[in-house]
């Protein structure tokens, strides 16, 4: 698989203007606006484009992210590992990856493709991608199980997102921050942990795993 890491300042302006109107797992995006920067700044494009060009572009903070990135992220070792995890083949030969300078990073299964914001340290970015691209997967081959069982939209993306602590003993192996998941899936993600060194092929484990997600979904 090749990770393709895109510098784009246009995609950067739809991604801060995008998040700042969104909430998602309880996390209200608008916090992560650097001091002296307001909502209604990011809503002027003009002001936007300026902002970032002085203070990430023009400084070439973003193209020495992209750099890193290139030569530290392999995309065969990330491919490798997330097919011995979810059991299932990649669907796309390469991924891309965009760039951006606010703390949000969506993703699209379709294209496929994601943002990646530059953390501190840089080695949670590759944590990131693992997370994100074994979305990925998830929506590719088990989305439709999760719908059969009566989950609706939101459940199903609860539960993708608890999963992902299952990344953190491949993680660990390869040297890179751990994966913490959102505050609100902390009890989930301490139940699939016990659940997958019991069940460790993933197919087998989400089987087991819907049930135990419907009985937590009705208390």
């Amino acid at each position: 698989m090749k990770l393709i890491f895109c510098e784009s300042l246009d995609r950067d302006i739809w991604n801060w203007q995008t998040a700042v109107m969104a909430t998602s797992y309880g996390i209200d995006w608008k916090k992560f606006l650097p001091e002296g920067v307001t909502v209604e700044n990011v809503g002027d494009k003009k002001f936007l484009r300026q902002y970032l060009e002085k203070e990430f572009y023009d400084t070439r903070k973003v193209s020495d992210f992209k750099q890193w990135l290139e030569k530290n992220v392999l995309g065969n070792q990330v491919e490798g590992d997330l097919i011995s995890l979810m059991q299932k083949p990649l669907r796309s030969e390469s991924v891309k990856i965009y760039l951006t300078t606010f703390h949000r990073a969506p993703y699209d299964p379709d294209e496929p493709s994601l943002f990646l914001f530059d953390r501190s340290p840089r080695e949670r970015c590759a944590t990131t991608i693992y997370h994100e691209i074994m979305h990925f997967l998830f929506h590719w081959y088990y989305w439709e199980q999760c719908e059969a069982a009566g989950f609706s939209n939101q459940e199903i993306h609860d539960l993708k997102e608890s999963l992902t602590v299952l990344l953190n003993p491949i993680l660990k192996k390869r040297n890179l921050p751990l994966d913490n998941g959102y505050p609100m899936h902390q009890e989930l993600r301490k139940k699939w942990t016990a659940l997958y060194e019991e069940n460790p092929n993933f197919p087998v484990f989400l089987e087991k795993a819907i049930p135990l997600y419907e009985e937590s979904l009705a208390k």
